[in-house]
């Protein structure tokens, strides 16, 4: 797998064959704050952990 350093977030999504919808369901973030994780538009970290750990990554 590859990660794109611009847009890791939305790599690791589309790695697991999730569309924002799908994500969005799993983590219970809105479509529009995946999008902005994704784009770094926002910078929550509680946020970011529901969505990391809804796409199956382990934190360190």
């Amino acid at each position: 797998m590859t990660i794109d350093v611009k847009n890791p977030i939305a790599d690791l999504r589309k790695s697991k064959g999730y569309t924002l919808e799908q994500l969005s369901v799993i983590s219970g973030l809105t479509e529009l704050e995946i999008t902005k994780l994704e784009n770094g538009e926002l910078v929550d970290p509680a946020k970011l952990a529901r969505l990391m750990s809804a796409c199956g990554a382990r934190q360190a």
